[in-house]
């Protein structure tokens, strides 16, 4: 039993002081081309009523709502669904044709922030390149969530990107 005993204690200490050596931050980005000018490409991203058509995370919850109150920089969407948690996105900045950036508050099932970014170059007249970019700091436990966000969220980036590129393109 003291064996056994130990071996737990130790197995306990490890996970203790394992997160000292993994990353405090998480990072990543996913991109699409779309055949569509930079000019509709980004007004779309402006407007998170916009999002909410090719937002992937609800896809599969029936029980999720949005709330999306203005457009453009200032503006936010709020969330709530059984399987999606619940949280807030707001447009915290707007470089017109290049960048926008969102603050993202999680509520439920774990709070939290991090940031979103979304970043359209125009490849030619009518291709647009838009990449989606996710940063969060990570306290000393949720560390170990870093070591699979990337997977668990990828693709849901990826169908994402694929639903966007989809409404721009048949919006043209």
């Amino acid at each position: 039993m003291k064996k056994i005993l130990k071996v737990v204690g130790i197995l306990i200490l490890i996970l203790m002081i394992l997160p000292v050596f993994l990353p405090s931050k998480f990072s990543m980005s996913r991109s699409i081309e779309i055949n569509a000018p930079v000019s509709l490409v980004f007004m779309k991203l402006t407007d998170l009523n916009e999002y909410v058509k090719w937002n992937p995370f609800p896809e599969g919850d029936p029980t999720n709502t949005a709330e999306v109150s203005g457009t453009g920089e200032g503006s936010f969407l709020i969330w709530k669904g059984d399987k999606t948690g619940e949280g807030k996105m707001t447009i915290t900045s707007v470089e017109p044709e290049k960048k926008i950036a969102v603050k993202m508050d999680f509520y439920k099932p774990m709070s939290g922030e991090g940031m979103v970014h979304w970043l359209t170059t125009a490849k030619s007249e009518a291709t647009t390149e838009l990449v989606w970019t996710f940063d969060q700091n990570l306290t000393y436990f949720t560390r170990y969530f870093g070591l699979v966000m990337d997977k668990m969220m990828g693709k849901h980036f990826e169908k994402g990107l694929a639903n966007y590129k989809a409404l721009v393109e048949g919006s043209k």
